[in-house]
């Protein structure tokens, strides 16, 4: 009669150690959902090409910037080319964060050195940002924000100025 007593209480322990673990691992499967809700879709506004022109000429950094001064001159961050570079789509194809290409940069590679590292080629890097450089041009002409232009034309005049970004390395003087 004890040994069914002390098997019963193994077994009514054993019970609700596996009980308190599942709960456990279940309130940790909640927590994380909750988490992922509260964070929630990103709602960054692509920048028009007017934006792209003027932070390339300098005048401002609006709020679409994810990281501010992919590059630095003198010692400052240089955030001419953050448009081009806060892509998700280039993150993507290099497998990296924007901070992680920020850093990679600030050790002296350029875009092309730090994609070829990955064998990425330089196509593919043209084309990644160049996309989404056209999509945003193309929303901001359907608003009436820009003038509409011919699509050979704007994919050339684009990806010339990707081609400038990519090969740019900090601290050095753009060309332009």
């Amino acid at each position: 009669m004890i040994k069914n007593k002390a098997k019963l209480f193994s077994a009514i322990g054993l019970s609700a150690v596996l009980l308190v673990g599942a709960a456990s691992a279940y309130a940790a499967q909640q927590q994380q959902e909750v988490q992922v809700q509260q964070v929630g879709p990103t709602t960054d506004k692509k920048p028009t090409a007017a934006e792209v022109d003027a932070v390339l000429k300098g005048e401002h950094k609006p709020a679409t910037i994810k990281v501010e001064g992919m590059f630095s001159s003198n010692g400052k961050p240089d955030p001419t080319a953050d448009y081009f570079l806060n892509d998700v789509k280039l993150f993507s194809l290099l497998k990296m964060s924007a901070q992680e290409l920020k850093d990679e940069l600030a050790t002296g590679k350029s875009v092309l050195e730090i994609a070829a590292s990955r064998h990425v080629t330089e196509k593919e890097v043209i084309e990644a940002i160049s996309e989404t450089q056209i999509e945003g041009q193309i929303q901001a002409e359907n608003k009436g924000e820009v003038p509409k232009s011919k699509r050979d034309s704007l994919e050339k005049d684009i990806a010339k100025k990707v081609a400038a970004v990519i090969e740019h390395k900090t601290e050095t003087s753009w060309n332009k």
